[in-house]
């Protein structure tokens, strides 16, 4: 059960929880002193020990029915799942066992003395040899509920039977007596070998929803965001979730390193001095870095609205990583809404963004109209510690582009990240204006996925505003 414990501790990780080695050794420590006697016991020893947020519950019940659902089956229902009780049998099964020093196999003994909870682990012992990380298809079920049954030895336990047999009927059992309790053995027998073939389909569909889940988080990490169909824009939403917390995650670990601070050579030498050149006292240096300021302004037209849900939806899940956060759309004309998202959930707050602010999402995009207007409004708000992030595809429909309202813009700010949905190829070409903006912008990336946007937001909270001007 310990091996059991500690793959489930790996899938929740692999499902983003950050679990450490101390609170995996806890929850091994917790989970044998509470035992598996009580499920619903079991389930919050283990949430206790490994759940710190709220928001993973969801997760660790999902994980935890994949892995133990078969504990629902212990103690008394799984008695009944290895056959219809009979208390008069199972009675004298007892004192046959309790009055005769029979030589019996261990199966045999948990077979008739009913004890469910030692035949799983029976089962799941002689699943360690079958070679079930090679559990793909269905169709392999069969294969390897044979190749476990294969570990015991049942032609032992036909034997143990069989004597069973004669020593109850020389103690005068009549034949309707004796054919019931070899009837209640061989029902008993057959339900052990079913369990056997529920376990193989259980790990099944284990092996198959973690392989399913990261083949659907690889695939929708590379698929071109304006390519994505609506039902895979609610799974990516998923996705970005859990790029955020890994992102936010790595960001925090960093931070405590240099709250802790490193070790001051310099200092920690100087002073070693007075004990003959050994460091007696460590030193260490610490930096205070400030948070960033943020300005995310998003072209929300049909052709680039998933990119710009996407990155509000993750710049907003890291507003933490901030000192502050201020959000922009445009089409045509350009509007705040930084208040939306203080006032809605992040997902009706996203919604209002790409489909209620005071824009016209109808009309043509127009940047150049965008960014002048925006140098009007908002210049004096701006300070060396903001950083504009700016998604658009640059598409100005023969528009004045207007570059100096850009150029203008960066003048007052730390820099600006450009990032442009459409594929490199396509800049420059047709009413494209990207080669007359990309000058005023400190990077320009490419950005079709939602692996690309990651990395870019990635780079901006753990690099970007870490250096200096």
């Amino acid at each position: 059960m310990e091996e059991r414990i500690l793959e489930f501790i790996g899938d929740l990780r692999r499902a983003e929880l950050r679990i450490s080695t101390a609170e995996a050794l806890d929850a091994l420590a917790a989970s044998a002193e509470v035992g598996l006697t009580d499920r619903e016991t079991f389930k919050a020893t283990l949430a206790a020990t490994l759940v710190k947020e709220a928001r993973d519950h969801e997760t660790f019940e999902r994980i935890f029915n994949l892995y133990f659902l078969d504990l629902e089956a212990l103690g008394e229902g799984l008695k009944k799942a290895l056959g219809p009780e009979d208390p008069r049998v199972q009675d004298q099964l007892d004192r046959l066992m309790d009055e005769d020093d029979l030589d019996l196999d261990e199966l045999t003994e948990l077979l008739m003395r009913g004890q469910g909870s030692e035949m799983e682990m029976a089962i799941r012992s002689g699943s360690q040899h079958a070679g079930l990380e090679r559990l793909m298809y269905f169709l392999q079920v069969g294969f390897f509920s044979r190749r476990i049954s294969d570990q015991f030895d049942w032609s032992a336990i036909e034997r143990d039977i069989e004597k069973i047999m004669q020593l109850l009927e020389a103690r005068g059992l009549d034949p309707g007596q004796l054919a019931r309790i070899r009837n209640y053995l061989e029902l008993r027998l057959e339900a052990f070998r079913r369990m056997i073939r529920q376990h193989v389909q259980r790990e099944l569909e284990r092996r198959a929803y973690r392989a399913g889940e990261k083949l659907t988080r690889e695939v929708l990490a590379d698929k071109p965001l304006f390519a994505l169909t609506p039902d895979e824009v609610a799974q990516m939403k998923n996705v970005v979730t859990k790029l955020a917390r890994r992102i936010k995650d790595a960001l925090a670990l960093r931070q405590r390193q240099e709250q802790r601070g490193r070790i001051d050579t310099r200092r920690t030498t100087r002073k070693s001095l007075s004990y003959d050149g050994v460091p007696m006292e460590i030193f260490l240096k610490r930096r205070h870095r400030e948070k960033p300021k943020l300005i995310t302004i998003c072209d929300v037209s049909d052709s680039v609205r998933n990119a710009s849900r996407f990155m509000l939806q993750l710049v907003w899940s890291l507003q933490e990583c901030f000192s502050r956060v201020r959000s922009y759309v445009f089409v045509s004309e350009i509007a705040e809404v930084t208040q939306a998202f203080a006032t809605y959930p992040v997902e009706r707050a996203i919604e209002w963004a790409l489909k209620g602010a005071p824009v016209d999402y109808h009309c043509r995009s127009d940047f150049g109209y965008a960014f002048s207007r925006f140098a009007d409004s908002e210049l004096e708000s701006l300070d060396r510690k903001t950083t504009i992030l700016l998604l658009g595809d640059a598409r100005n429909n023969y528009n004045d582009p207007q570059a100096w309202a850009l150029r203008l813009i960066r003048e007052r700010v730390k820099g600006i990240i450009w990032l442009n949905p459409e594929g490199q190829w396509g800049w420059g070409i047709g009413d494209s204006v990207m080669p007359l903006y990309a000058p005023a912008c400190d990077i320009v990336r490419e950005c079709r996925t939602i692996g690309q946007l990651g990395e870019v937001v990635d780079n901006l909270v753990h690099q970007w505003w870490r250096r200096g001007r």
